[in-house]
C-alpha cells in the first residue's frame, strides 16, 4: 500500500495523468488521501465530504448517506483502511474507489453554505461521471441538488426543440408523461400482486394494441426506431392525446377498484383501449393518415 501526499504536483503533464478524484482535489484544494490495495485507488471517504462540504459535521453526513442512500453499489465499493490522523495515530476509516466517491457527491445537497459543492458537480458531470447514475435513478439530479425541477423541465423543452419539436407537440408529450404515471400507479394499486416491469410492459401493449392494433415493437418496426428508441417521442401529437386519454380513461375505471387479480385489470385496460380506439381510428380515417406514426393510410383495396 502506497499513502497519498497532501502536495500534488501543478504541472499540467503530471496532472492529466492523475485520476479524476485528484483532480478534483487539487483544483479545488483540499487534501485527498488514499491507498492502493488490491491494484485499486480507495480514497477516504471523510477527506472527500469535508473536501466537498467544508463542514465539521462529516461524520453526521456520511451516517446520513449511508443510511438513507441505499446505495448497494456504494456499500460495495468501501474498504476499512489504515488513515494516519493529523494528531499523527493511525486510524482504520472508510474509503472508497473514485465510482464510490462520485456517487457520494451526487447525493450532497448543494446549499448556500457549501459554494464549492455546486461547482464540483457541474466539473464531474462535465467529466461524465453522474451520467450511468442519472440513467438508472433520474431522480437523483434533482434530488441532489444538481439542478432544479424546473431546470430539469427547461432541459427538455429544449433538448426536444432541438430535435424540432413544436411547443404544442412538447406540451402534449409532458401531458402524456403525467396521463402515463396516472395509469401506472393506479394499475399498482388496483392489483393485489407485486407488478414488475414485464407487467407494465404488458398492460401498456394492451394500450397500443386497443387503439392501433399493433404492439409496440410492431410500431417501432415500421418507423424503423431501434428496440431502446422511446416510441412516444417519436410519435406524431394526436398519438399521444389519444394514448393519453386511454391511460387516463384506465386509471379512472381502475381507481374505483382495489385487490385485482392481474387478468382483471388487464380486462379493464383492455376495455377502455378498444372504446377510445375506435375513435382514434374513426379520426384517423378522416384525416387518411395513421395517427400511431404518423404515415399516410394505405388505399383500401
Amino acid at each position: 500500500m502506497s499513502q497519498f501526499l497532501d502536495s500534488i504536483s501543478s504541472d499540467k503533464d503530471h496532472n492529466s495523468q492523475l485520476p479524476l478524484p485528484l483532480v478534483v482535489a487539487q483544483k479545488w484544494k483540499f487534501s485527498l488521501s488514499f491507498l492502493t490495495d488490491d491494484h485499486e485507488r480507495f480514497y477516504a471517504v471523510q477527506d472527500w465530504i469535508q473536501g466537498l462540504t467544508d463542514t465539521k459535521e462529516v461524520r453526521k453526513i456520511w451516517n446520513d448517506i449511508q443510511r438513507k442512500g441505499n446505495l448497494p453499489e456504494l456499500s460495495d465499493s468501501i474498504r476499512q483502511l489504515p488513515y494516519k490522523a493529523k494528531d499523527g495515530k493511525t486510524y482504520q476509516v472508510d474509503h472508497a474507489t473514485d465510482k464510490g466517491l462520485y456517487l457520494i457527491a451526487q447525493h450532497l445537497r448543494s446549499t448556500k453554505a457549501r459554494p464549492a459543492l455546486a461547482a464540483i458537480k457541474r466539473f464531474l458531470a462535465e467529466a461524465g461521471v453522474f451520467t450511468d447514475e442519472i440513467r438508472r435513478a433520474p431522480e437523483t439530479a434533482l434530488t441532489s441538488g444538481a439542478m432544479t425541477p424546473d431546470q430539469a423541465i427547461d432541459a427538455a423543452i429544449a433538448m426536444y426543440r432541438a430535435q424540432g419539436k413544436d411547443d404544442k407537440w412538447i406540451q402534449a408529450r409532458i401531458q402524456g408523461k403525467i396521463k402515463r404515471n396516472m395509469f401506472t400507479s393506479a394499475l399498482n394499486a388496483a392489483v393485489a400482486e407485486v407488478l414488475t416491469p414485464r407487467h407494465y410492459a404488458i398492460a401498456t401493449d394492451d394500450v397500443y394494441t386497443g387503439l392501433w392494433g399493433r404492439t409496440a415493437a410492431y410500431l417501432k418496426g415500421e418507423l424503423n426506431l431501434p428496440k431502446s428508441a422511446s416510441l412516444r417521442d417519436h410519435q406524431p401529437m394526436l398519438a399521444l392525446h389519444y394514448q393519453g386519454i386511454a391511460e387516463e380513461v384506465a386509471a379512472h375505471q381502475l381507481g374505483h377498484r382495489s385487490e385485482l387479480d392481474w387478468d382483471e385489470a388487464r380486462t379493464i385496460v383492455k376495455t377502455v383501449a378498444k372504446f377510445i380506439g375506435e375513435q382514434a381510428q374513426s379520426t384517423s380515417h378522416l384525416l387518411d393518415m395513421d395517427i400511431a406514426t404518423g404515415k399516410p393510410l394505405l388505399p383500401s383495396k
